[in-house]
């Protein structure tokens, strides 16, 4: 199993970077966002790989000592994923046609297709007996498929957050995990004006009517320069923190004004709320949603479950929007995660920085943005915008590929490392919360060390 992800890797970052240097001005290339483009067959003898540009199902044989290719076939427009149902048979997501394309791969032919909701992302196969399951991202259903009754009416879920993509299943195939990709971070905005008032100018607010409002105290951070003109009214991003109440980046409480009595002032009724739902957990046997995990990110990019744990992982990136001004933001608007969770505890994950080494300090934002004292160290330790994980059989270990900035602040999509997340620990950064033993430098398949974690 390690052998075949190490395969797999290697292949991810041969394309990488032949996507980085092979394009010219002459090509226009748009392409739906990949959610599964790799997989393998259960006998570890196949690689399928969407070629999402050509339309087309990759094969390779893994026989040798090197992927070889064996088949270019054509499938639907934009393919995005692709699962072995078995070692002769592969599902492919297409994500512009709406449909789904089965393939026999021992004719290495396309032998059936489903039509589908809008925007399909995943597929995957679980239950007893074992049935399809397929996110449609534009319309936030789960479609689910009998593979041996493929003229049989499909089973439409309902999931109750903005675009579903990534599919996981638990290990003993009575679960769908499903991420929801604009799950949304419990922030709303308190608009400027709002049934005919100027909300935050209200005289009992918690700023006694003071528009803007501060964000230090009864101060500003940064300072407004005096020689401005009077700012107009503004609205204004409050969250949802742990006991309920919608509070500003100084924390203030509007909750009144959003839930409460006088919700109206802000066209809301009283009671309004926002679901912040990131991973649907869905019950095989009654094809319906039974929970849903809650506060881990607000873009939930991929997951999977821990095969020991049984914990599930979701990677993706969590936006700082409540806070004010772009001095402020600047070098920490956006935190790369990772969350762990459990259905039976919904709203209780647990959650680390995929960059522990950032420590968004003023100081060391103002190093990393001058070229001249930037440290290329912290950079290449860095990842950013991660598109999947995947656990080893034992539990132990964890590879997440992502994005990472090179030194010109471009990005690349490359393999960043596929770096072990166990316990462990890092002698030279015994300040990471979450590490623990030596650094390990054969975790990269490039010349950059990385760190094991212990976040399993």
């Amino acid at each position: 199993m390690k052998k075949q992800m190490l395969r797999l890797v290697f292949l991810v970052s041969a394309v990488g970077f032949a996507n980085a240097t092979y394009g010219g001005e002459s090509l226009v290339n748009w392409e739906s966002p990949h959610v599964h483009p790799l997989d393998i067959t259960p006998d570890g003898l196949t690689l399928l790989a969407v070629n999402t540009a050509d339309n087309r199902l990759e094969v390779f044989d893994l026989t040798g000592d090197a992927p070889v290719s064996v088949a270019s076939i054509p499938v639907g427009l934009d393919p995005v994923a692709v699962r072995a149902r078995s070692t002769t048979e592969a599902w492919v997501v297409n994500h512009i046609s709406d449909s789904v394309s089965i393939v026999d791969l021992t004719t290495l032919h396309v032998v059936a297709t489903l039509s589908t909701d809008d925007e399909p992302c995943d597929v995957v196969f679980a239950g007893a007996p074992q049935k399809s399951f397929v996110t449609c991202s534009q319309v936030n259903t789960v479609m689910v498929f009998d593979p041996d009754d493929l003229g049989a009416a499909p089973i439409r879920i309902a999931i109750d957050g903005e675009d579903p993509r990534a599919l996981a299943v638990s290990p003993d195939g009575t679960k769908v995990y499903a991420a929801v990709f604009e799950s949304g971070n419990n922030t709303t905005n308190l608009p400027a004006h709002g049934g005919g008032h100027v909300v935050l100018g209200l005289p009992d607010g918690p700023y006694g009517g003071q528009n803007p409002p501060p964000n230090n105290g009864d101060e500003f951070l940064p300072p407004i320069n005096p020689d401005l003109p009077t700012p107009p009214a503004f609205g204004l991003i409050v969250g949802k923190n742990t006991e309920g109440q919608w509070v500003d980046d100084n924390g203030g409480d509007w909750t009144e004004w959003i839930s409460g009595p006088s919700a109206a002032m802000s066209n809301r009724i009283p009671g309004w709320d926002m679901v912040d739902h990131d991973v649907a957990v869905i019950d095989t046997a009654t094809m319906s949603v039974s929970v849903y995990l809650r506060r881990m990110m607000n873009l939930c990019m991929a997951l999977a479950v821990n095969p020991v744990t049984q914990r599930v992982t979701v990677v993706g990136t969590e936006a700082t929007n409540v806070v004010r001004f772009m001095p402020n933001l600047k070098g920490r608007f956006t935190r790369v995660l990772i969350a762990k969770g459990f259905d039976a505890a919904p709203d209780s994950p647990a959650i680390n920085d995929l960059n522990p080494h950032l420590d968004y300090t003023d100081e060391q934002i103002a190093q990393q943005s001058n070229p001249d004292t930037a440290s290329q160290e912290l950079r290449d330790l860095s990842i950013g915008d991660p598109r999947a994980i995947i656990w080893d059989a034992s539990g132990d270990l964890g590879y997440i590929p992502g994005w990472a900035p090179t030194t010109s602040w471009w990005w690349t999509e490359r393999v960043i490392g596929w770096c072990p997340i166990r316990s462990a620990s890092v002698k030279d950064r015994p300040d990471w919360p979450w590490a623990s033993a030596e650094r390990n430098s054969t975790c990269s398949t490039s010349s950059r060390a990385r760190s094991r974690s212990s976040i399993r």
